[in-house]
């Protein structure tokens, strides 16, 4: 089989004329919020204090339970056994001082 070298060439025009077009009407994805260091040190110092909170619930443990805080929101997540340890969780987490809001994205483990 024969190629014509036109039609090739046409191809080969239209692909990279198009890829060029499509390139230069993208913009670049948007990435994470930068914040400074004392930002960061903030949220971790949150983070922590939410994790203690838990940890020293009497009426129940969280050791499954991951906490992440930007800028006084707080998300909460991995597992517990009830939708009692769920709600309390949050709630718990909600009373810390410095919280603003709370992202209880804990499941039930079956």
């Amino acid at each position: 089989m024969k190629t014509n070298p036109i039609l090739v060439a046409l191809l080969i025009t239209a692909t990279v004329s198009g890829g060029a077009t499509l390139m230069s009407g993208c913009k670049p994805a948007a990435g994470p919020v930068e914040r400074t260091s004392t930002e960061r040190s903030v949220d971790e110092e949150l983070s922590e204090t939410v994790k203690a909170a838990l940890g020293n619930s009497a009426s129940f443990k969280f050791p499954d339970v991951q906490v992440i805080s930007v800028n006084g929101k707080v998300q909460l997540s991995g597992f517990v056994i009830s939708a009692d340890q769920k709600q309390s969780a949050e709630t718990i987490a909600r009373g810390v001082p410095g919280v603003e809001d709370v992202d209880n994205k804990i499941t039930l483990r079956n």
